[in-house]
């Protein structure tokens, strides 16, 4: 009788990851296959608030840990540029409380009180990504609403992301940051990371994934 395969995982979970396949999600599952099965929990419009609720469910116990053949290895927590949205919008989070979310999404994995205790399981936080309010805005007005995101709060949200990483000893990898360095620096526009003002493009996720391959963010240190 042949023996079933059991892959090890690794679960992309946040902000509308990669909805038609052509990205991030894609990309890894092609790196990694017959190593890693990649699991896309994108999760379109939500903030931490919606999805805190949700972790728990996407998080194996450690029942489960000790019954399963095959482990989680890497998650990703990719939450924010819902959360930035300005006040007055329904998705907005407030700094500290958004702040507070991650925290408890970290302590279901690294907190050895914690049902969903992994020892094992490596956790990778993505800051929220720029926003290009020029774009953003005509999307806005064809929806006859007005602009509900600016890319100086999508940078608070991102520094806030640095700072839980940092108490917490989670690795961050900065998009807010590096592709905002990209268009300061090289030959680069912000359309060219962001198809709409907010989501990323192609290539946008192409400099997420060339941050996911090497330490201290791939599943091999």
């Amino acid at each position: 009788m042949t023996r079933s395969l059991y892959y090890d995982q690794i679960i992309l979970f946040g902000f509308g990851f990669d909805p038609e396949l052509l990205g991030f999600g894609a990309s890894l599952s092609n790196i990694y296959q017959r190593r890693v099965d990649v699991f896309n929990r994108g999760f379109s419009g939500f903030n931490t608030d919606w999805s805190l609720p949700i972790t728990s469910q996407i998080l194996p116990t450690v029942e489960q840990q000790k019954k399963d053949e095959s482990s989680v290895l890497l998650m990703t927590i990719f939450f924010g540029a819902n959360d930035a949205a300005l006040p007055f919008s329904p998705q907005h989070v407030p700094l500290e409380r958004y702040k507070s979310n991650l925290k408890t999404m970290i302590d279901l994995v690294k907190d050895p009180q914690s049902d969903h205790y992994n020892p094992r399981l490596r956790l990778v936080l993505i800051t929220p990504p720029p926003v290009n309010e020029v774009d953003w805005k005509k999307r806005c007005e064809e929806e006859g609403i007005k602009l509900n995101r600016t890319n100086e709060s999508a940078r608070m949200y991102s520094e806030a992301v640095n700072a839980v990483g940092k108490e917490k000893g989670v690795v961050v990898i900065d998009i807010w940051s590096h592709l905002m360095e990209k268009v300061n620096k090289e030959n680069y526009g912000l359309s060219d990371f962001l198809s709409d003002g907010l989501h990323l493009t192609k290539q946008g996720y192409k400099v997420s994934q060339s941050k996911c391959m090497y330490p201290p963010y791939s599943i091999t240190k």
